[in-house]
């Protein structure tokens, strides 16, 4: 595995070098900036697998170089490892919020390291076996109904295994001031038949784009799980209440299905599951809360953007398109 570590401070560099090596990972690059990182990864011949990256470093520091290095098409899917002495929350927030993976805080524990280089490889060999699954002759994208793939939003959307990662760290108290809200496309098993694998990704990220801006004042974070399903983690003391939540997503999403009807796809419908917390005694972990929420769908408090069903047969004549 082809791994970049970059920290300002070359001797750091030095010693996770051979904390790696000993790990048994060899083919280890370092840069001591943020723009040198950038030059490594846009002229490197065969594409780094991971990333380590320093949040304190000065002029582009480790955070806005998260997020510089997901714009990167090289480096837009690799993990992200932020490795830092700061611990608090909001440091976490920043790092999770830009595009990363995972978290390790200095002095780095060599368990720790040797755990995230484990999940690194395991995501590095699953993006290897995408590319080879690749079937047609144009190497459209291919993955599964059942995968988390990645969106297309700019903003609080995470991948669900940096959101699992994230609950993690945020421990089971701080868990107990947040939200978990799951949704639910109800058809999104007929969508992704119809639809190619491209059309399908950006009618999930329309919709994560809609869970979004329906939430943005109460810092949500949205995750996309894969099978149609995605879950919001909201701040508890947000004004958001679950009326509030629906009422501004129903229009938006009946504004999208017009715009579907245009184009002959059908109109999405969403489940959404009643909201999940955690009280200051329970048992429920914060990875919990997540499963929790997205399983409350399947018995859902509300029903978005549904049509008759003469409406539905009139405008449910799908067919795959491009934009």
């Amino acid at each position: 595995m082809k791994i970049l570590v970059v920290d300002d401070e070359p001797l750091f560099c030095d010693i996770m070098t051979a904390e790696l090596s000993a790990c048994g990972h060899k083919d280890v690059h370092t840069a001591n900036s943020g723009a040198d990182a950038i030059n490594l990864v846009r002229s490197a011949d065969i594409p780094f697998d991971c990333a380590l990256l320093d949040i304190d470093m000065p002029g582009i520091n480790g955070i806005e170089l998260c997020g510089l290095l997901r714009s990167e098409p090289a480096s837009a899917e690799i993990p992200l490892v932020m490795v830092t002495a700061r611990s608090g929350v909001e440091s976490v927030d920043k790092a999770f919020a830009a595009g990363a993976t995972d978290y390790l805080t200095k002095p780095v524990n060599k368990l720790d390291l040797q755990g995230r280089m484990t999940m690194a490889s395991a995501m590095a060999r699953e993006r290897a076996a995408r590319k080879l699954a690749l079937a047609d002759s144009e190497k459209k994208e291919s993955f599964r109904f059942e995968d988390a793939c990645r969106l297309e939003v700019e903003q609080a959307c995470m991948d669900f295994l940096a959101l699992q990662n994230y609950v993690l760290k945020l421990g089971a108290m701080q868990m107990f001031s947040h939200v978990a809200i799951g949704f639910q496309v109800a058809n999104a098993r007929e969508l992704f038949l119809t639809l190619e694998n491209t059309a399908f990704r950006e009618t999930m990220s329309d919709v994560a784009e809609i869970i979004i801006e329906a939430t943005m004042s109460g810092d949500a974070i949205v995750s996309y799980a894969g099978s149609g399903y995605f879950v919001a983690l909201l701040n508890r003391q947000s004004d958001i209440g679950f009326e509030g939540l629906t009422d501004q997503i129903e229009p938006k999403l009946q504004s999208l299905n017009g715009w579907y009807a245009d184009l002959g796809q059908l109109p999405i419908r969403i489940k959404v599951g009643a909201p999940v917390s955690r009280g200051l005694v329970s048992f429920l972990s914060p990875e919990d809360a997540l499963e929790r929420a997205l399983e409350n769908t399947k018995d859902p408090m509300a029903v978005l953007g549904g049509l008759d069903e003469a409406d539905h047969q009139t405008r449910g004549q799908t067919q795959n398109h491009t934009r």
